[in-house]
This record gives structure tokens, sequence and C-alpha cells, in this order.
């Protein structure tokens, strides 16, 4: 990102999270930033493309930290709370991008960054869900959309002290307070039926006009690792299925590790279509 740029942005979000997003004219981030109204519209189309960029920014951004920690040697459970400190952290240091957000009418809902808003969104929600199947093992996952929603939800119930008393608590401490919540909640939550399916979700998001690509792989993939349960062999498989999910929700999908992945399926050839019709179904 160019440096202006980047400065249009800091100074756009600055003045959003003030005015809100409707109220905040071309103009007056331009003054803001100390350039013409002409030389805004060299770097951004609009302002709703402004707000696309400030979007894909901070979305870009909190995947750099998660990936930066999913990288190193840390024991599993170490690295999935490292990864929720700092995503806290992120938001700690950009509270008022956070404001912005939340701000009555601050996001315009347009196609375009409903689109955008809720691709992120989902993205999150898989981090999420892989972190804890990680960490609880696979026998939890016929209950990652509940647990990986209570996460959410304990996550942004902290995310107002991090906002408005960043001395109060800690983000480490926060995201450790909060696995341990987990901890006891993954204990319980399999001694019945999941409250949230994935036969669920798919209607939920049907009705609301979206397809995503839970409905492609999170739902095949845990029915896959349901019919490969007791095999001899079962551990590596589960570790090529987990490795093709990565790949299918990452941003540029690697094509010689999925199909490497798929090569260790030859010995189950419906397993393996199941797969490939899959992948095939998402383009």
């Amino acid at each position: 990102m160019k440096e202006k740029e980047r400065l249009i942005i800091e100074s756009a979000i600055k003045l959003f999270a003030v005015k809100g997003f409707s109220s905040t004219s071309v103009q007056e981030i331009a003054t803001e930033c100390g350039i013409s109204k002409g030389a805004f519209y060299l770097y951004f189309k609009s302002k709703d493309s402004l707000l696309e960029s400030i979007l894909e920014f901070y979305f870009d951004e909190l995947q750099k930290q998660i990936t930066i920690t999913e990288n190193s040697n840390l024991p599993t459970r170490e690295k999935f709370v490292a990864q929720l400190t700092s995503t806290l952290d992120l938001i700690r240091d950009n509270k008022d991008f956070i404001i912005m957000q939340t701000r009555e009418q601050a996001i315009p809902l347009n196609d375009k960054i409903k689109d955008l808003i809720f691709s992120k969104q989902t993205e999150l929600q898989n981090f999420y869900k892989n972190g804890l199947r990680a960490i609880y093992g696979v026998d939890s996952t016929p209950y990652l959309w509940d647990l990986s929603t209570l996460l959410d939800g304990m996550v942004h119930a902290f995310i107002r002290f991090i906002i408005f008393d960043k001395e109060l608590f800690s983000t480490k401490e926060i995201s450790e307070y909060i696995m341990n919540r987990m901890d006891s909640i993954a204990a319980s939550v399999k001694k019945g039926p999941p409250f949230i399916s994935d036969d669920k979700m798919n209607q939920f998001f049907k009705k609301l006009n979206y397809c995503t690509p839970m409905e492609t792989t999170t739902s095949v993939i845990a029915n896959i690792r349901d019919k490969i349960k007791n095999l001899d062999d079962r551990e590596s498989l589960e570790i090529s299925l987990e490795l093709i999910e990565e790949e299918i929700n990452s941003k540029q999908p690697r094509l010689p590790i999925i199909n490497g992945m798929l090569s260790n399926f030859n010995h189950y050839p419906e397993l393996k279509e199941e797969l490939i019709n899959t992948l095939q179904s998402m383009g």
C-alpha cells in the first residue's frame, strides 16, 4: 500500500468514528490529509471504494497476525491463545476502526460491502472452528458451530473492555480466561446433540440468500471425517483433510498441496471422488 493511501485510510477512519460514514464528505477527508479533493480521487474512485479498502486493510492486518503465529512452533492450545491475543491487540490498537463499524449506520450495506463483510466473517468463523477442532479433537467436529459461536460471543463481550479501558485487563489475560471457559464448555457440550448443526446453518444462510463455502466444504469434510474414524490410517487421512480445508479457506489455495492431499485417498476412491466433486463445485 502506498503511503498516501494509508494516510487517507487512517484519516478517514478517525472522521468516520466521530461523524459517521454518511456525514463525512470526501472534501473533509482530503482536508484532514492535507490533499486536494482531486488528489483523493487519484487513489479511490468513491467514498464507498475507500470503505472497501478500509475493511480489506484491517482484515488483512488481522490475517497477517494469525498467520505469523500459525507458523510458530508453539503447542496447539498456546498457539490459539496467542492468535486470540494478537487479534485483541489489533482491535485495541485500532479502536477507531471498531467504533466506525459499531456506530449507527456507519456501514452502508451495498451488495459489494455486504459480501466482503460476510466473506471475512466466514473466514474468522473458520479460523475459530479449525483452532477449536485442533485443541478439542476430531470428536468435537459436530459441535464446532456451537463452540465457535460461544467463543465469538465471549470475544465480542470483552472487546468493550479493551476499547474503553485498555489498562483494565491485558489481552493475554482475556484470551487465557476465555479459553479456560471454553475448556469447560467443550467438555460439557458433547453430552447431548449439537444445538447448531451444519444443516441448520445451511438453512440459515440460504434464508439470507448467501451461498457459503461451509455448504460444500465443512459439511462434506465433517461427513468424511465420520467415515474414516475407524480406519487404520485415520490419522494420516485426518491430517490430509485438515490441510485441504486450510487451503480451501485461504486467499490463494495452492493446488499442488490440495492434489497431494487428495492422492492420500487413492485407496478410498469413493471418498476421493466426493472431495473432488466438492472442490469442482466451488470452481
